[in-house]
């Protein structure tokens, strides 16, 4: 005799199931939002800290070589009656070069990927896909 098949297949869970399920798929799907949201944020912590502290120590190392290089110039000149065309020159030289540097943080200041780009990617998709008629 063979069982009923009726009998043998689980019944459907209805509507409190399906509910209960549609919570832990949303619950999942922020999970994994959420966690690619903590990811990119961490990485622009790590770019802004690692960018800071090389920013600081170029220009610990710039400045002290400039500092180094003005004085032997100004030491080498000063016996001359050159040494305020030196000091001259080293002036207008160290404003072009700041001004340069300038040009070059701002560059890279407005040339960064915008924040979050990718959490706010994968949620306009998603968007897309609730208001799609499935």
């Amino acid at each position: 005799m063979e069982p009923d098949t009726d009998s043998t297949r689980a019944a459907p869970g209805g509507v409190f199931d399906s509910a209960k399920h549609l919570l832990g798929s949303i619950v999942a799907h922020l999970h994994s939002r959420l966690a690619l949201f903590s990811t990119e944020f961490a990485e622009e912590k790590l770019r802004l800290t690692t960018l800071l502290y090389s920013a600081l120590m170029a220009l610990f190392f710039f400045f002290t070589t400039l500092l180094l290089a003005l004085l032997f110039i100004i030491a080498a000149c000063w016996d001359t009656p050159y040494r305020l065309h030196a000091i001259g020159g080293l002036t207008i030289l160290f404003l072009i070069g700041a001004g340069i540097a300038f040009s070059v943080v701002r560059a890279q200041l407005q040339s960064r990927p915008r924040l979050f780009e990718a959490s706010l990617g994968e949620l306009y998709k998603d968007r897309q896909q609730l208001d799609s008629p499935s």
